[in-house]
């Protein structure tokens, strides 16, 4: 896996690459606590290159939108795949995390 972050103004865009493996989990979670610990409140993950998320990712997401919130800031889902669109509905997440079917509609709504 793979994390390349993008700045557009006031939001952060993190394209991942590659799948979001339980043993690659707390690199991710590693590097969006960086990102809001350097003061970016405005998180969008592009899903256009990830074809697999685990559960465990999904946690970490959960728990990094809950710190945003608190922050007056969000993250928000992009260009994700059926399978990652199929297991946040299975799992009701699609009710907290607003998912975006183009990079723009998620900078957009911030």
């Amino acid at each position: 896996m793979k994390i390349l972050i993008n700045d557009r103004n006031d939001v952060t865009e993190i394209v991942i690459e590659g799948n979001v493996l339980q043993e690659n989990v707390s690199f991710l979670r590693c590097r969006l606590n960086d990102l809001i610990d350097n003061g970016r409140f405005r998180i969008i993950l592009n899903l256009s290159k990830t074809n697999y998320i685990s559960s465990l990712c999904l946690a970490v997401i959960i728990d990094v939108k809950l710190r945003l919130q608190k922050l007056d800031g969000d993250l928000k889902i992009a260009v994700a795949n059926r399978l990652v669109r199929n297991l946040m509905e299975i799992t009701n997440l699609v009710k907290q995390i607003e998912l975006h079917n183009t990079i723009e509609s998620a900078i957009d709504s911030f």
